[in-house]
């Protein structure tokens, strides 16, 4: 592995902001496009492994009545980034999510720690796998 160029850092965190934009937008069609076909998102903290664009979908509009009436936000940082020698990107950051009310009241979720693989797929970004931890404080 090997650190990225600056213009792939830069790269990289446009794929985000787009990505996390489509996502805040509840644009989930759009948003599993930023996937591989056979991408995969592994929530370890719930045991749930998503497994394909079709099953990130199904579980997104199941999960989108939740965010009715509410404004939500993805807020990613501290970005590490390592290159393999296939090219793939390997990413890793924290991850705040807030939800905002009609009266301005904003609500925090949990802080998550994220790594992804990135690759390129017909020469654009695509995330291959997102493995999602949910932060808790060590034991003792």
């Amino acid at each position: 592995m090997a650190e990225v160029s600056a213009d792939l850092y830069v790269e990289v965190l446009r794929y985000y902001a787009q990505q996390m934009s489509l996502l805040d937008a509840q644009d989930i069609e759009a948003y599993v496009e930023t996937f591989t076909e056979q991408g995969v998102t592994h929530h370890v903290h719930r045991g749930q492994k998503l497994e394909g664009r079709a099953a990130m979908l199904a579980h997104a509009r199941q999960a989108l009545p939740r965010y009715r009436g509410v404004v939500v936000r993805h807020w990613n940082d501290n970005y590490l980034m390592n290159e393999a020698d296939d090219g793939s990107i390997t990413v890793a950051y924290g991850s705040l999510v807030t939800l905002t009310e009609a009266e301005g009241i904003v609500r925090f979720e949990s802080t998550y720690a994220v790594t992804d693989v990135l690759v390129r797929v017909d020469g654009r970004l695509r995330a291959r796998s997102r493995t999602i931890v949910r932060d808790q404080p060590a034991a003792g």
